[in-house]
């Protein structure tokens, strides 16, 4: 089973202008979504230079449009700006959207 790691990229001034102020706004009902699958976990995040990030680990490569479903359900109902990205680094970076 590969693991499949991807991090959630946030603007924090965009996400400040609609209304979401903290990393945790989102984190934590991504977490609550991801833990409830038993496909993916929230693993971490951080920020710096006006942005912040959410780390996911997804247990399996064969859950990941799965999770994808999932991590887009959640961003779009607290309706994240659309520059917010979804990025895979391996084996190549891959940049998922959340609103296609």
């Amino acid at each position: 089973m590969a693991e499949v790691f991807l991090e959630i990229v946030f603007d924090a001034k965009d996400c400040s202008a609609v209304g979401i102020d903290s990393r945790d706004e989102v984190e934590d009902p991504l977490e609550e979504a991801l833990d409830d699958s038993e496909i993916a976990e929230v693993t971490g995040g951080g920020g710096g230079m006006g942005t912040y990030n959410i780390d996911v680990e997804v247990v399996d490569e064969r859950h990941l449009d799965k999770a994808l479903k999932i991590i887009r359900r959640v961003l779009r109902k607290l309706k994240v700006p659309a520059n917010t990205r979804i990025n895979r680094y391996e084996p190549k970076k891959l940049v998922y959207d959340v609103y296609k």
